[in-house]
């Protein structure tokens, strides 16, 4: 009789734990809590001076913003295409709006400790991008609510800018650096979703050449 119930304890302890492990999954990144809307960027030239090993961003008063606007799908208008002047450099400003239309990028500065965004797209050696986000203490971060874009070189043709505010999981960005600002392999380096991915055609040309 202690034979059988020990045998059929052993069957019981193994049954519970197949169940168990037939129940788990894989961990999958967080949901991003914010409802987002419709979103813009807006790219206005700036003024690039050196110092040191650094530049400061000086404006430039006759200067005229350009602003892409996006749905609440990411999508931008049919047909929307930029041209960036070779050797300019331009304040790149993200605004974005929830569900109800209410702004939200400042929420995006005061949980910089997950959120951080990524220029994608362009060929090597075309763009730079720095971050210019500041906290409430006036100390630096990076997320790319603000930022500063300068174009290196120019394209023959456009090509699919992109720009994805990332939804980072819990510690994920002690491992992220300003280095990374252009990381393609961002997704599966740095676990978490996307809150923004917006995307349209970008075409760097020389000054003076279809400038619109």
């Amino acid at each position: 009789m202690n034979k059988l119930r020990n045998y059929s304890l052993t069957i019981l302890v193994a049954f519970i734990a197949l169940t168990f492990n037939a129940c788990k999954k894989d961990p999958k990144p967080e949901v991003p809590e914010e409802e987002i809307g419709k979103a813009e960027l807006t790219f206005l030239e700036v003024e690039r001076e050196e110092h040191g090993d650094h530049y400061h961003y000086n404006p430039i008063a006759e200067a005229k913003p350009a602003i892409i606007a996006f749905d609440s799908k990411g999508l931008p208008p049919i047909g929307t295409h930029l041209h960036l002047i070779e050797g300019k450099t331009y304040k790149l400003t993200l605004k974005s709006f929830d569900f109800a239309n209410r702004e939200m990028q400042q929420e995006f500065l005061e949980k910089n400790d997950i959120h951080q965004a990524f220029i994608l797209g362009a060929p090597d050696g075309v763009l730079t991008y720095v971050y210019a986000d500041r906290d409430k203490e006036n100390k630096k971060i990076n997320v790319g609510v603000t930022g500063y874009l300068t174009v290196d070189e120019h394209t023959e043709t456009g090509f699919t800018f992109r720009y994805v505010l990332r939804h980072l999981n819990p510690g994920v960005k002690a491992n992220i650096t300003a280095a990374n600002w252009n990381d393609i392999n961002f997704a599966s380096k740095f676990a978490g979703a996307n809150d923004l991915d917006l995307k349209f055609e970008l075409h760097p040309v020389h000054e003076g050449e279809h400038e619109h």
